[in-house]
C-alpha cells in the first residue's frame, strides 16, 4: 500500500487486497493496472489518469473522480455508491460495468456511446442529458434510476428490469426492450390497457 499512496506513476501493476479508505490519490497515473478486492471507499482520485485498467470486486463507494481521466477502464463486481461520474473529464471517458452495484450515482451530461452496464444493479442513479446510444443494459435492474433527455437510440435493455423510460422525454429510436418490462414504456401515455 505504501507504493500506491506515495508513488505518483504506476504501470503494469496488479494491486490486490489494498485497503486505502479515505486516502488522497489525486494526480496519480495508472496504466495497465489491475485492482482486485481493494477498498478505496471515500478516497479522492481527482485529476488522476487511468488507462487500460480494471477494478474487480472493489469498493469505490463515495470515491471522488473530479476531472480524472478514465480511458478503457472496466469495473466488474464492484460496489459504486454515491459517485459523481459526471465530474470526470468528459473529453476522455471509456468505462464499462459488469455485475456491479451502482447506487446513487450521477452519469448526467456524459457521452457514453456503446457503454456497457451489463448485469448490474443500477439503483436511484441519474442519466440526464446523457448519450447512451448503442449502450448495453442487458439483464440489469434499474429501480429508481432516472433517464431524462437522454439518447437511448439502439440501446439494449433486453431482460432488464424495473426501468422507467419516458419515450417522449428521451430518444428511443430502435431501443431494444423485452416483455414484460417493455410495458412500462406505455405508462407515460394516456392509455387504457386491457
Amino acid at each position: 500500500m505504501i507504493d500506491i499512496l506515495y508513488e505518483s506513476e504506476h504501470e503494469d501493476i496488479v494491486f490486490t487486497h489494498i485497503k486505502a479508505i479515505n486516502q488522497n490519490m489525486a494526480n496519480k497515473t495508472f496504466v495497465n493496472c489491475q485492482f482486485t478486492n481493494c477498498d478505496f471507499s471515500q478516497s479522492d482520485f481527482s485529476l488522476a489518469f487511468f488507462e487500460d485498467c480494471s477494478f474487480k470486486e472493489c469498493n469505490l463507494s463515495l470515491a471522488q473522480f473530479s476531472d480524472s481521466k478514465l480511458r478503457t477502464v472496466e469495473f466488474e463486481n464492484c460496489k459504486l455508491l454515491g459517485i459523481s461520474f459526471n465530474k470526470i473529464d468528459s473529453f476522455i471517458i471509456d468505462i464499462s460495468f459488469k455485475d456491479c452495484l451502482i447506487q446513487n450515482c450521477n452519469f448526467s451530461d456524459l457521452i457514453l456511446r456503446k457503454g456497457i452496464f451489463q448485469q448490474c444493479k443500477i439503483l436511484e442513479s441519474d442519466f440526464i442529458n446523457t448519450d447512451l446510444s448503442e449502450s448495453n443494459f442487458t439483464y440489469s435492474i434499474l429501480t429508481g434510476t432516472k433517464f431524462s433527455n437522454s439518447n437511448l437510440s439502439k440501446a439494449d435493455f433486453s431482460f432488464a428490469k424495473d426501468y422507467e423510460i419516458n419515450p417522449s422525454n428521451n430518444k428511443t429510436n430502435k431501443t431494444i426492450v423485452t416483455l414484460p418490462d417493455a410495458i412500462s414504456l406505455l405508462k407515460h401515455f394516456d392509455l387504457i390497457i386491457k
